[in-house]
């Protein structure tokens, strides 16, 4: 009995587990945290958790009040001081999504960066509706929870209409009450003050005016971190942007093989989804080339691909990529949002977000098939009630909401491409 009491924390961990019957990936799901971080604590890699960390994983493994305490009471004391109280913070536990996040490695690295680096406080992932910037955001911040001992705090935004509900549904998400004597602003402010935290706002686009009481939140709070997903930058001092990609397309729609198609991220997303939806589907060198110009025709946006794949279900590549226009304006993912059920709905979300000049420039702009440069904007611009002196501002606003992408060329010009 002494023995067990005396377990280290990795072995404690370990036996939990398997009392359980879960592997590491069971209980990193469960948990919402790394299977790579569970072994290395089994492992004795890392035997000093945060409490972020071991809630998690209490949580995970739904133990009782005995076996939590006995758990918490096993992580080694940091310096000989006490350890944080375990309910320091409410936890709010991360969304786990039911896919499996494909090829983000690159753009996981690079953000788990910025995230350390002290100067960064607010960071914002941007990017054209269904790109992927919420589950990119959901992992980074499961990731690099360990950084954060007073918890990770996900606040889904999307569901509002009003901004000035943005600092009353953070403090609420914290478990914080109204006071007759403070504003929710000032309750906020005053609980996160000495709290170094991870908080995730989802879909910020449409609540920009709230931007400012956000950058007075996190000068108020010095070891408070934002990680903000929007298709729109949020204009205020010291934000940091990161613009997600969509995903690398295959190399050629001209009869490619079928692994050079499954070997490019956009081209295994699709296949992988189609699987899901009808088990029998076989990328093949007869629908190789098929698969390929779907990715290219959906400039490799993860929504897209995935909505498309469904249709497998009753539709051949073939005969999809012929249809692919109704495909993603016809309803089929009952689970999604509304705003992301169809692509005419994703791009009707951004397309409502904006003032009627910029609707104007973005209509004229649809002429075009494949690109354009700044002086044809300007002319299909110029044609309508659109002043061409106007254009390069309107371009930018349509830029920064993520509906148009520039991109520089080596002799300098950059011409754009719509979303």
């Amino acid at each position: 009995m002494s023995r067990e009491r005396d377990a280290p924390f990795g072995a404690r961990l370990r036996r939990l587990r398997e009392a359980a019957g879960l592997t590491q990936e069971e209980l990193a799901q469960k948990a919402g945290l790394a299977a790579r971080g569970i072994s290395d604590l089994e492992r004795g890699a890392r035997n000093r958790p945060y409490p972020h960390t071991v809630r998690s994983l209490a949580d995970g493994l739904e133990l009782p009040e005995d076996e939590r305490v006995a758990l918490f009471a096993a992580v080694p004391k940091r310096g000989g001081g006490d350890y944080p109280a375990p309910a320091a913070v409410p936890h709010q536990a991360l969304p786990v999504s039911a896919t499996p996040l494909v090829d983000r490695e690159r753009d996981l690295e690079e953000v788990a960066d910025l995230l350390r680096r002290p100067e960064v406080r607010l960071l914002t992932l941007t990017g054209t509706g269904g790109v992927g910037k919420t589950r990119l955001a959901i992992q980074v911040a499961r990731d690099a929870a360990d950084l954060f001992p007073h918890g990770v705090v996900f606040v889904a935004l999307a569901p509002l209409n009003d901004s000035t509900l943005v600092i009353p549904t953070i403090a609420r998400s914290l478990g914080l009450s109204e006071t007759e004597n403070q504003t929710p602003g000032e309750t906020l402010r005053t609980y996160l003050r000495d709290k170094r935290l991870l908080l995730v706002l989802d879909n910020f686009e449409h609540l920009v005016e709230a931007a400012p009481e956000l950058t007075e939140l996190i000068e108020s709070c010095p070891d408070l971190l934002v990680l903000v997903t929007s298709r729109a930058t949020l204009r205020v001092r010291g934000e940091q942007e990161y613009s997600v990609p969509p995903l690398a397309l295959p190399a050629s729609t001209r009869s490619p093989a079928a692994e050079e198609v499954v070997r490019s991220p956009s081209g295994r997303l699709f296949v992988e989804r189609a699987r899901a939806a009808a088990p029998a589907f076989v990328l093949e060198e007869q629908n190789a080339s098929s698969v390929a110009s779907i990715c290219w025709r959906v400039a490799g946006l993860p929504l897209a691909l995935e909505l498309a794949a469904a249709r497998v279900r009753f539709l051949s590549p073939s005969s999809l990529l012929t249809r692919l226009d109704q495909a993603l304006s016809a309803g089929w993912v009952r689970d999604l949002p509304e705003r992301q059920r169809t692509m005419r709905a994703t791009l009707d979300w951004s397309h409502d977000l904006l003032d009627e000049p910029d609707q104007e420039l973005f209509r004229r702009l649809s002429v075009f098939s494949g690109g354009f440069t700044l002086e044809a904007a300007e002319a299909v611009g110029a044609a309508g009630i659109v002043e061409i002196e106007a254009v390069l501002d309107l371009l930018g606003t349509l830029v920064e909401q993520s509906l148009v992408v520039a991109e520089p060329t080596p002799g300098g010009t950059r011409p754009a491409t719509g979303c």
